[in-house]
């Protein structure tokens, strides 16, 4: 059985049961996920009713399956959820996760969240890990069977020092706290901004959104109170990662977390994201923990592991430091960029900019045939679905590209070479609308890409 090749540092017989452990939490949130975005029908209000989709930059050539795949690619995350969970055929379950689940966040950024992202990422770290060693059908047919073969990647390429920054970083349970860590840490860096310490914005508006709640109401409209929170929030995300890896201070902060989460779960509506943010810190509690929890429910049936083996050559010797040097890098290429990340958004996603800003937008697109002369007007709604005209009011670049797309659906049906031209006033955080496109500039002639976009007038 290739289990026995996994090497484990001084934790090893506790190890395995904290990957078990984040391997079940994970796949039952992802399977109330699935089934959730089933249940409100969002498979079609976000990947069947749309007859255009926001594609990421790159990305172009993933197209959307036609009913009834489309479905049936949702019934299979279900299925794979369910398989993660129990362990069975762990690999192939994960790895087919994985994707398919990437898959539909890339297949339109109108949607994007950042807690999909995360998903993204944990899941393809969690394609390279032992998370099946312990308490899993995996495990259980490898001991009963003798044709049931157990798959498990050998974890790390060489004998490192306990304490060294190697054996963090190529330790799986270490691994997975970085992943989490990273979160709140990054995300306290992007609260380093002006709006958010300086205006308390956009804290102060959702704030006062609530002053109906009783008790509490009237104290959330004070002004001093978003300030306070504000500079509460971005310290606490700076130091969760560090404050939850010392014992002295790791269960207070978890409580504090819960706290925090169930509190903005119901203050603002942002999905699975702190249910998700709740379950996955707990991978920074000791292993021995969850050693002892899933003892207690297999009441000795499940195989333990075996003890203290060595560490063999394994393709995560590569993967793992370039999987992390990119999550260092993302979150800051925003600043390649001049101007107010918040306002033009070239760099915005991907780099955990979470609950930042508040940001509206009225638009109309402007088209002039030009064999004719004709000038006519758009609006956006009159092509995309709800969700997506919102969301795209704002966003440049994807205002860019259904400035495209329209100018190829005027070609394709008859009307010509077309210029297309925006008007776009948008509020952020709370200020007067202002110009965010220049209306001179014809966008059928300006190409996507990271460069700076000069058609973007600055905050």
């Amino acid at each position: 059985m290739m289990a026995t090749n996994l090497s484990l540092n001084s934790q090893s017989t506790a190890e395995p049961y904290a990957l078990a452990f984040f391997r079940i939490s994970f796949g039952l949130l992802m399977l109330v996920a699935e089934l959730r975005f089933i249940n409100r029908d969002w498979v079609y209000a976000f990947y069947v009713k749309p007859q255009f989709l926001f594609t990421f930059y790159g990305f172009d050539w993933i197209k959307p399956l036609s009913e009834p795949y489309i479905y049936w690619l949702f019934y299979g995350l279900v299925i794979l959820s369910f398989l993660i969970t129990i362990g069975l055929v762990y690999r192939f379950a994960i790895i087919a996760f994985f994707l398919a689940f990437t898959y539909v966040e890339l297949l339109d950024k109108s949607v994007y969240l950042n807690h999909y992202y995360q998903v993204s990422l944990l899941a393809f770290l969690m394609c390279w890990l032992p998370m099946n060693t312990v308490f899993s059908i995996d495990n259980w047919l490898a001991k009963k069977l003798s044709f049931y073969t157990l798959r498990v990647l050998k974890f790390a390429p060489f004998s490192v020092k306990p304490n060294s920054l190697k054996a963090i970083i190529y330790n799986p349970v270490w691994a997975l706290r970085l992943q989490v860590g990273s979160v709140y840490f990054f995300g306290g860096i992007a609260k380093l901004k002006y709006d958010w310490l300086f205006m308390a914005q956009p804290l102060r508006i959702w704030l006062a959104a609530n002053e109906h709640l009783p008790v509490v109401g009237p104290l959330l409209t004070e002004k001093w109170v978003a300030f306070l929170l504000s500079w509460l929030a971005m310290l606490f995300d700076l130091s969760v990662p560090f404050l939850l890896s010392f014992r002295q201070t790791r269960l207070p902060v978890f409580i504090v977390i819960v706290v925090f989460h169930v509190l903005t779960h119901f203050l603002f509506y942002i999905g699975m994201f702190p249910w998700m943010m709740i379950a996955t810190v707990l991978i920074f509690f000791p292993p021995e923990l969850f050693q002892r929890i899933l003892r207690f429910f297999d009441k000795g049936t499940m195989p333990q592991p075996q003890a203290a083996l060595r560490y063999t050559f394994s393709p995560i010797r590569l993967i793992l430091p370039v999987f992390f040097l990119l999550q260092l890098i993302l979150p800051f290429r925003s600043h390649a960029y001049s101007g107010n990340v918040l306002w033009h958004e070239q760099g915005f996603r991907f780099s955990w900019n979470i609950m930042l800003m508040e940001k509206n937008a009225s638009l109309e697109y402007f088209v002039k045939v030009k064999k004719t002369g004709k000038e006519f007007t758009v609006k956006p709604i009159d092509f995309l679905t709800r969700i997506q005209a919102r969301q795209m009011s704002f966003q440049p670049d994807m205002i860019l590209q259904f400035a495209h797309y329209l100018h190829d659906y005027y070609l394709t049906n008859g009307v010509g070479d077309t210029e297309i031209r925006a008007e776009c006033y948008a509020s952020l955080n709370g200020r007067g609308s202002a110009l965010l496109i220049d209306p001179t500039v014809d966008l059928a002639a300006e190409k996507e890409g990271f460069q700076e976009k000069n058609w973007i007038n600055k905050l």
